[in-house]
C-alpha cells in the first residue's frame, strides 16, 4: 500500500475519536497484517472505490462499542443494540469520509460506500491478495483498530 494513503486515515481516526468523545486517545504503532484478520466482535466495514480500491474495517469489542456509543450520544448505552450499531457505523463513516476527502484534495479520485456492520466472535475477514495496514488506538472506552486495505487500480 502506498504510504501516502495511510496518514490521512491515522489522522482522521484520532481526530474523529477525540472530537466525538471529548477525550484524548493514544495512538499505537501502525503495523501490517496478513489476511485473514480476526475481528474483536464488532466490525464496521466501508468499501473504498475510485482510482484506488479497498476497504476500511473499524474493529472493537462489544463493550468498547457500547461505551463509545454512550460517550458519543451523551447517554449511557446499557447493552448492545441498534443504536450502538448505528453509532459505530457512523463513526467509521466519519473517519473514512475525512480521510478520503483529504486524499481527494490531493488530486486522487476516490469515494466511499455506506458502512456495513458485522458482529460476532471468531469472525475472519479476508482481503484477497491485499496488504492490511493496522492502525491501533487506545481510548478510555477500550481499544479500537482500523484495518486498512487499499491499492491503486493503475
Amino acid at each position: 500500500m502506498r504510504s501516502e494513503f495511510i496518514q490521512p486515515f491515522v489522522d482522521a481516526l484520532v481526530k474523529v475519536l477525540e472530537q466525538s468523545t471529548g477525550q484524548p486517545v493514544k495512538r499505537g504503532a501502525v503495523g501490517v497484517k496478513s489476511s485473514p484478520i480476526a475481528t474483536m466482535g464488532v466490525a464496521s466495514i466501508i468499501g473504498i472505490t475510485g482510482s484506488s480500491e479497498g476497504r476500511a474495517v473499524l474493529d472493537m469489542s462489544r463493550e468498547t462499542a457500547c461505551s463509545l456509543a454512550g460517550a458519543m450520544s451523551g447517554e449511557p448505552a446499557g447493552s448492545y443494540d441498534a443504536m450502538v450499531s448505528s453509532t459505530i457505523n457512523e463513526l467509521n463513516n466519519m473517519v473514512c469520509g475525512q480521510a478520503v476527502s483529504a486524499l481527494v484534495n490531493r488530486g486522487l479520485r476516490m469515494d466511499i460506500n455506506p458502512p456495513t456492520l458485522f458482529t460476532g466472535h471468531d469472525m475472519d475477514i479476508t482481503n484477497s491478495g491485499m496488504e492490511i495496514v493496522t492502525i491501533p488506538v487506545e481510548t478510555r472506552h477500550g481499544p479500537v483498530l482500523l484495518n486498512l486495505s487499499l491499492r491503486s487500480k493503475s
